[in-house]
């Protein structure tokens, strides 16, 4: 059986985060980006490429931390690779994201599947 429990760890400048995001994995998440993503001018990715379950919950956490990471000069940028749960819902959503490897935080210019 795979372990799909909420993981969540600051790698280097990234959060990267793993598992199912629950209603525990939502407040978690919430304070870390709170803490992480909102110093002025300050730059963190979200990588989310390991994440099995992204509800509309938790994108509305993303949202308002990307919100609040702009609104103190700073960036807040998803990373979510072709194919994973991530890259689905961001790209349903319409928010910005991109693949690992990419350079810039605006969704790539190719078709990718729903």
């Amino acid at each position: 059986m795979l372990d799909r429990t909420y993981k969540a760890e600051l790698v280097e400048g990234t959060l990267v985060v793993r598992g199912d995001i629950d209603d525990y994995g939502i407040i978690s998440l919430r304070n870390l980006l709170a803490e992480h993503a909102t110093a002025p001018g300050g730059r963190l990715e979200v990588d989310l490429n390991g994440v099995d379950y992204l509800p509309s919950v938790a994108v509305g956490v993303l949202t308002r931390a990307m919100a609040a990471a702009r609104h103190v000069g700073g960036d807040l940028v998803l990373v979510a690779d072709r194919g994973t749960v991530a890259q689905r819902v961001l790209h349903v959503c319409a928010l910005p994201y991109r693949e690992s490897g990419e350079q810039g935080d605006e969704p790539p210019d190719r078709d990718l599947p729903a």
